[in-house]
């Protein structure tokens, strides 16, 4: 799950309208970005702010495997490990993890979460 700590400033897809109902914080591609809804969908027809860019987003990090991940790494979502971000990817990009941004601050190998830069827009890449 992803989380806005920058409520002023990110970037978002208009006419974000999904079928189904959604939950505030959960990522998914849609087009060609990588994102998260900024809150849960409460009613059918109604558009829900996906957020595709952001300059602080607490990301939730995959615990126990001991990582740590340090400010300035890169890190990405993994998909076999529903969306958690780790800075050791592993598989095909835009497959079996995706791109997400940038550590702002250091995260031990116990931390449950990371303060990142969101970017979506590459998500398909190995950076």
């Amino acid at each position: 799950m992803f989380f806005i700590k920058d409520p002023e400033i990110y970037d978002e897809l208009w006419d974000s309208n999904p079928a189904t109902a959604v939950l505030k914080g959960a990522a998914e591609v849609r087009q060609d970005v990588f994102g998260f809804w900024l809150k849960d969908r409460e009613t059918v027809n109604q558009d829900v702010a996906f957020i595709y860019r952001n300059r602080q987003t607490l990301a939730d990090k995959i615990a126990g495997t001991g990582e740590a991940i340090l400010a300035g790494d890169r890190v990405y979502a993994m998909v076999n490990a529903a969306l958690f971000v780790t800075a050791n990817p592993v598989g095909v990009a835009g497959v079996d993890y995706y791109y997400c941004g940038t550590a702002k601050r250091d995260a031990d190998a116990s931390a449950v979460t990371v303060l990142i830069r969101f970017d979506g827009t590459r998500y398909d890449e190995n950076i």
